[in-house]
């Protein structure tokens, strides 16, 4: 396995994606998988937004209060956010597209001051364009994730998560199959499509490398043409394993 890095010039502007990183020079291949941050996409869309333009509601403001966060950015977390478990000094715990994400996955991180950029609007369409664009214009089948940092519950520092897929099987289902000493295994899914995001986020890193999209080239996985949503990558809330004992312990 190949992990290549790609290196792209700073954007702080809506652009097109697939024209900045066939522009980049690099020779894509079949069967590569392009792993490209989230918040680089969210900024090809223009999906960012100005927190002095931000008109703040009655709510927002009660939360900012309670809970210490910039008023403005509070607004717009209750706009992005699809719901809120709960809160603790500077940020939401909400989710955001079938994410476990702080502050609806908004960052003030690799844009310009006074801005913040969302998550991507429609991420799994804009994977599956993505992806025909490299097939149409370049004859190449490639998968396309795009991935984002996250902080795993009593772990330091940040793993990967991919927030969208296109073109392969996300998750690996090996319930069925048996272990080393012949037990068969009742609750074993491999969350392919995060495995490719963490290598991703890893390679990228979180500061000035200008490292957006990643290739990893030379790994088997499963294709998968039909359209994908977050629901094959996700469970619900209700369903969480941290969640439900959260909300268990809360209530009693």
């Amino acid at each position: 396995m190949e992990v290549i890095p790609i290196k792209l010039l700073r954007q702080s502007r809506k652009f097109d994606l697939f024209n900045r990183l066939v522009q980049s020079g690099f020779n894509f291949l079949d069967n590569d998988v392009l792993v490209v941050s989230s918040k680089y996409v969210s900024i090809s869309q223009g999906s960012f937004i100005s927190l002095d333009r931000t008109i703040v509601s009655k709510k927002a403001k009660a939360i900012s209060e309670k809970f210490h966060i910039q008023k403005e950015l509070a607004e717009i977390i209750l706009r992005e956010a699809d719901s809120i478990i709960m809160g603790m000094p500077g940020y939401l715990l909400t989710i955001k597209d079938g994410n476990l994400a702080p502050n609806a996955g908004i960052d003030k991180s690799n844009i310009s001051a006074g801005k913040v950029v969302l998550y991507p609007p429609n991420p799994f369409q804009l994977a599956k364009n993505l992806r025909l664009k490299f097939r149409v214009n370049l004859g190449l089948n490639i998968a396309v994730i795009f991935s984002d940092s996250r902080l795993m519950p009593t772990r330091i520092g940040t793993t990967g998560v991919a927030i969208a897929a296109s073109g392969l099987e996300p998750v690996e289902d090996q319930r069925g199959k048996k272990d080393l000493f012949g037990k068969v295994l009742k609750v074993t899914i491999k969350a392919i499509a995060d495995d490719f995001a963490t290598i991703g986020v890893m390679t990228m890193g979180e500061g000035d490398e200008s490292i957006p999209a990643v290739i990893i080239r030379g790994v088997q996985f499963r294709r998968r043409e039909e359209d994908l949503d977050w629901r094959n990558m996700a469970v619900e809330p209700s369903q969480d394993i941290y969640l439900r004992n959260i909300a268990y312990n809360f209530s009693r």
